[in-house]
């Protein structure tokens, strides 16, 4: 595997971890889920509700309906006690009204009869009623008996007492006897027998219907419960997405989103992390910064180079000079000797490998810490640290000046097929001081290199003073 596939490789690497589409999709299809079931608990819970309700009515009312299968009864059997005892046929009246016109009895039966015929509790109600039915044939024998009684002409009483027909043996009885007897009838043991089942029955109705209302209402309660205990479950997960969703959120998105306003405000490359957008995002940042930095870069060494020789240009060198103390320092102002009869009579080509031959020479001969400057066409200005303007400091650039060009010569010697006349250079020389200025030191160094000019080639002259 090659270098390029190895980068490919960690960049793919490092691009490595959660991705928010996914998550967001992940998400939204269990927070949909979530919601489906929550609302289906919700209207499952509401319905249970709405039917725990209905059967609470319902058994309630046919708790009701027995009740006054039981109440009217007892009104009839009130009724017609008075009426034994009494002879007020206003009590008689009573009696029929309720049992023929109010009819709680039949009308309970009815109603308990569309909901729960076949139910143990309608057959206690049945049972009931039917003992009420015998328990009225004996109270209209009283009633019958009471007319007797009485003397009163039974055309006037209702059909059920016209239809009674006393025995033999009870109409033979004296007034006083038949109306004792019509009091007994509805108060003997046998009358009570027949109350007490109407009443034990009525009770049994009364009791299933509490017991079947209460197992249901349990039965329905447990199902609440557990439909409640869902949609808590349910309501915790929903909150535990959200918290997760704003966990992830703020260290996957928010947290590099502010790491990173920094460094795009101090122009530096993202961090690469959080999650996998983002370190696209921050990737493809990072490239187009690195690429834009090369190119600022590219563009500022253009800007300060020359492209022939690759030594500092002339804006390159006044950067360079705003940042140099010149204690201690000389400018050299140095140009090829006929240079321009070189471009002349065998042309730029050859003058071009002129200038690169000069500057390979004035790297060599120079250190690493002076600086070399295309300052014009032929022309190179040089600053050179170290040296003081004394004899000493004169003498070390005569001997670099010269060997300079003692090395042009052997270049021109030795390598026949560069095809260069014999070149050499010339320097005017300026020292510096504090607070020096630059353009003055150039000027100097220009008029000594006029001055060496005029006098002959290959040498070095140097600017007298300080400014």
């Amino acid at each position: 595997m090659d270098s390029k596939d190895n980068t490919t490789v960690k960049a793919a690497e490092k691009l490595r971890g959660l991705s928010l589409r996914k998550l967001n999709y992940a998400m939204s299809a269990v927070t949909f889920v979530i919601s489906i079931l929550l609302l289906a608990a919700t209207v499952i819970t509401s319905v249970k509700y709405g039917e725990v309700e209905d059967n609470t009515r319902r058994y309630v009312e046919w708790q009701k309906e027995a009740q006054k299968l039981l109440a009217a009864s007892d009104y009839l059997t009130e009724q017609v006690r008075c009426f034994a005892v009494t002879g007020d046929r206003d009590f008689m009246n009573n009696y029929f009204t309720e049992a023929n016109e109010t009819r709680r009895r039949d009308n309970a039966l009815r109603i308990m009869e569309e909901n729960l015929k076949g139910t143990a509790a309608y057959a206690h109600l049945e049972r009931a009623m039917t003992s009420s039915l015998e328990l009225m044939e004996r109270e209209y024998y009283s009633m019958r008996l009471v007319a007797e009684a009485n003397g009163d002409d039974i055309s006037d009483y209702p059909e059920e007492v016209r239809k009674v027909e006393l025995s033999a043996r009870n109409l033979a009885l004296s007034p006083e006897d038949q109306h004792d007897l019509a009091v007994e009838v509805v108060f003997d043991d046998e009358y009570r027998s027949y109350k007490n089942t109407i009443n034990r029955e009525t009770q049994k109705c009364v009791n299933y219907l509490a017991d079947t209302g209460d197992t249901l209402m349990e039965d329905s309660f447990r199902i609440l419960g557990s439909l409640l205990v869902i949609q808590q479950a349910l309501i915790i997960g929903m909150i535990a997405i959200i918290l997760v969703v704003i966990a992830l959120t703020s260290t996957q998105v928010i947290r590099p989103l502010v790491r990173a306003i920094p460094n795009i405000e101090n122009e530096k490359p993202l961090p690469m992390d959080g999650a996998y957008e983002y370190k696209y995002l921050a990737r493809t940042y990072n490239k187009m910064y690195n690429d834009n930095k090369r190119q600022k870069n590219l563009l500022n060494y253009e800007a300060t180079h020359d492209p022939l020789t690759g030594v500092f240009n002339r804006n390159g060198f006044a950067k360079i000079c705003d940042t140099v103390d010149f204690d201690c320092t000389a400018i050299l102002l140095l140009d090829i000797d006929g240079f321009k009869s070189i471009n002349d009579t065998l042309g730029h080509d050859v003058g071009d490998v002129a200038l690169v031959e000069v500057v390979g020479q004035l790297r060599k001969s120079f250190r690493s810490g002076d600086v070399i400057c295309r300052y014009g066409g032929d022309e190179f200005a040089i600053i050179m640290h170290g040296v003081t303007n004394d004899a000493a400091g004169m003498e070390i650039i005569r001997e670099k000046i010269g060997h300079i060009n003692n090395c042009l010569l052997d270049i021109d010697e030795e390598n026949e097929n560069l095809d260069l006349p014999a070149v050499s250079v010339s320097a005017g020389v300026a020292f510096g001081y504090g607070n020096a200025d630059v353009d003055d030191l150039l000027k100097r160094a220009d008029i000594a290199l006029y001055e060496i000019k005029k006098s002959g080639k290959g040498g070095v002259s140097f600017a007298i003073g300080n400014g």
